[in-house]
């Protein structure tokens, strides 16, 4: 399970951040968290915050770590031309970018990070902490040599450690692999519903999952389609009921290629069935950028209860972005599960969890409060609005 993700001098974070997901002791919705031999760590994390504040690097951080470490032999330079200094200062640009994540497997607590500038990786390690004393170095290696080689005596210098070596750990390479971290495109996100839909033991899901949206579907094809300016692909077809003339239905699919005729909402439920089901199944994370973007917000609520409920029986985590503000509300979340992210006026982004502000008892009972608080700015991370005569210079020229 992810339990911390830091990022410091990554895109619009300069200074160190910290995205945490271990539980802190509040009473509050004790099944959303999973209780381990260490520490609780929740199941699900919601991330607010105004337009351009940041949220997505946050997401694509953890997908870098994860592609520097499945990254093909000669592609590590364009994976590294990915990792991006804070711009808008200028020493900034001059200093490393810490990307660093802690995780649970089998009960041991794994912290994993690495430094890197514009052309190599100057640092990297990965440590067994050991509640309260002296982690144990599994590996350390820095520009004068590495200690404890994990593995590998040599390695390139643009080329993760880990990336080589991770093979001798297979839980901890299928913990990586296993995650899913959806960004803007959802293309990649198909191709796993499409597989899934192929195996009789997850369809029933997938279908029941799409239905949430459409209830008029009774079922979904993939055929194979083909194309005069190239090869034939597989589409999805949906299959829906048609009223005949005797006042009996029929299950009809002629033409009903399943995004022309679906809402923007259905298709992107599609899109994310697969990895839900999937992370479900596996007890992985999944990341998604703007969750809520085309979804009612039953449909989002839906989604969450399948993280957070009785459901989650395998410690599947769910992480996402969205300005759903219906959704800020303590009968779905802990305090700890909610994170803002606020752009600062020098341009960078900075984290804080709803659970490091002061609430009175009647503050907590009241979901009302969290989102109403923060339209009005009590926690930061809204946008910031002039007046709405700003254009107006009374026909003065500038």
């Amino acid at each position: 399970m992810l339990v911390e993700l830091v990022v410091e001098n990554f895109y619009s974070f300069r200074d160190e951040e910290t995205l945490s997901l271990m539980g802190t002791r509040i009473a509050e919705h004790p099944g959303t968290v999973l209780e381990t031999d260490i520490f609780p760590v929740n199941k699900v994390s919601a991330l607010y915050g105004a337009n351009a504040s940041g949220k997505s690097n946050l997401l694509r951080a953890m997908a870098l770590i994860r592609e520097g470490l499945f990254v093909k032999k000669g592609q590590e330079q364009r994976w590294l031309q990915k990792i991006k200094p804070f711009h808008l200062d200028a020493a900034s640009e001059q200093q490393e970018t810490l990307l660093e994540t802690s995780f649970l497997i089998e009960e041991q607590l794994y912290r994993y990070g690495f430094f890197v500038n514009r052309t190599e990786i100057t640092e990297e390690y990965l440590f067994l902490e050991k509640n309260g004393n002296d982690p144990e170095v599994i590996f350390h290696r820095t520009k004068d040599g590495i200690e404890s080689p994990w593995c590998a005596d040599e390695i390139l210098p643009q080329r993760l450690m880990l990336a080589d070596c991770i093979g001798n750990h297979p839980e901890m390479m299928k913990w990586f692999k296993d995650m899913r971290i959806l960004m803007r495109s959802l293309d990649a996100s198909f191709s796993i519903s499409m597989a899934k839909l192929h195996l009789r033991k997850y369809k029933h899901n997938l279908l029941t999952l799409i239905q949430v949206a459409d209830p008029s579907i009774r079922d979904i094809e993939i055929r194979e389609v083909p194309h005069d300016d190239g090869p034939s692909s597989d589409e999805f077809f949906v299959i829906k009921e048609r009223k005949r003339l005797d006042g009996e239905f029929e299950p009809y699919s002629e033409g009903f290629v399943f995004q022309d005729v679906e809402s923007a909402g259905t298709v992107k439920l599609l899109a994310l069935a697969g990895p839900i089901i999937e992370a479900l199944e596996n007890g992985s994370l999944l990341m998604i950028d703007e969750m809520d973007q085309s979804f009612h917000t039953l449909m989002t609520r839906y989604v969450l209860e399948l993280f957070r409920g009785e459901f989650n029986t395998k410690g599947a985590q769910l992480v996402f972005s969205t300005h759903d503000i219906s959704n800020l509300r303590s009968e779905l979340f802990r305090r700890d599960q909610i994170w803002f992210v606020e752009k600062r006026k020098e341009g960078n982004s900075a984290l804080v969890s709803l659970v490091e502000f002061k609430f009175d008892e009647r503050e907590r009972k009241n979901s009302f409060e969290f989102y109403q608080n923060y339209l009005n700015g009590k926690y930061g991370a809204v946008p910031f609005l002039p007046p709405a005569d700003w254009w107006v210079n009374d026909g003065e020229e500038a």
